[in-house]
């Protein structure tokens, strides 16, 4: 595999080759998927993950508050044993899973960062194009996982305290028995085109100039195709038809699946949601490549972490 300025030269017949950046995986180009980690689904019992945590080769990656400590473009690891005597946030060590040879990798939240080399948290939504890809995507997971923990404490059954089960791949109310497993939510995100322009929006109070493809949550009964043309609607009054789906993107804030598509309009006529959107606008293809070339500024482009900056380069592709 060989690099051309800022693309991967990649086999004929891949998919992605005009998507590639030269932060990600030649056969996953989208940031936080493609983990090389295996889940270890049936390798979660009490007598297993002791186990796994006396592995001469067992690490654990460092959170607090939702950021990851680093070493470069490398996670900072230590230990198992060693992070397990430290203060840590519920549910202690987690166990993501095994990589390499069957290394075990674990991941645990510390309460006080003071444990921690200076300046080693970095902000993964901000920053995370700065990892390697293998990083990026198990720290992802990471982040998910403790999300989820922290905000599933209780038993949505009968309201009794839930406790950590199988390395944190779940958790078992203790009154009810009923057992609680990580929930991933489902997005549409797409380029509305039409013709040789697409329509791209900002929220309220975003950064001056930021400007990124339309998204919405998939409500109960739809289809992919209908969640994005009911937001499309409602968001811009766009009549939105020939939904093309390209590729998804865990998405790790707190824990969604973007499912990234691009949807034709009937025409150009918008009406913008002013509690939706604060602005949306038709870019020319031309307007669009000038941002990515870095020889025009009509807006700011979405950071490398995004779907969104992965649409618009399949656009620009012709994908």
């Amino acid at each position: 595999m060989s690099k051309e300025g800022d693309t991967f030269a990649l086999p004929i017949n891949n998919p992605y080759a005009a998507v590639m950046t030269d932060r990600f995986l030649p056969n996953c180009p989208i940031p936080f998927a493609g983990s090389q980690v295996d889940f270890a689904e049936m390798a979660r019992s009490e007598a297993s993950l002791a186990r796994l945590k006396d592995h001469p080769k067992a690490s654990a990656l460092l959170l607090h508050k939702g950021q990851v400590a680093t070493d470069g473009p490398e996670l900072l690891r230590a230990a198992p044993k060693a992070v397990a005597s430290l203060g840590l946030y519920d549910p202690g060590l987690i166990f993501l899973g095994l990589e390499g040879d069957g290394d075990p990798v674990f991941a645990a939240s510390l309460k006080d960062d003071s444990q921690l080399p200076p300046d080693s948290l970095m902000d993964l939504r901000m920053h995370g194009h700065r990892l390697t890809p293998d990083a990026l995507a198990v720290a992802g997971r990471a982040r998910s996982l403790f999300d989820w923990h922290r905000t599933h404490p209780f038993c949505s059954q009968c309201g009794a305290k839930t406790t950590p089960d199988e390395g944190g791949a779940k958790r078992v109310c203790g009154s009810c028995e009923t057992e609680h497993f990580p929930r991933v939510n489902p997005v549409v995100i797409f380029l509305i085109e039409h013709e040789d322009s697409v329509l791209l929006g900002r929220g309220n109070g975003w950064p001056p100039g930021y400007y990124s493809a339309l998204a919405g949550f998939v409500s109960p009964g739809e289809t992919l195709e209908e969640a994005a043309t009911r937001e499309g609607m409602e968001e811009v009054g766009a009549t939105l038809s020939g939904h093309r789906y390209l590729f998804c993107q865990p998405w790790p804030f707190p824990s969604q699946l973007m499912i990234g598509l691009v949807s034709q309009a009937a025409d150009k006529t918008i009406n913008v949601d002013k509690n939706e959107l604060e602005e949306a606008r038709w870019f020319t293809r031309s307007e669009v490549e000038a941002v990515f070339d870095k020889t025009g500024d009509a807006f700011m482009r979405p950071m490398p972490t995004t779907i969104a900056h992965q649409l618009l380069r399949a656009w620009l592709s012709n994908q």
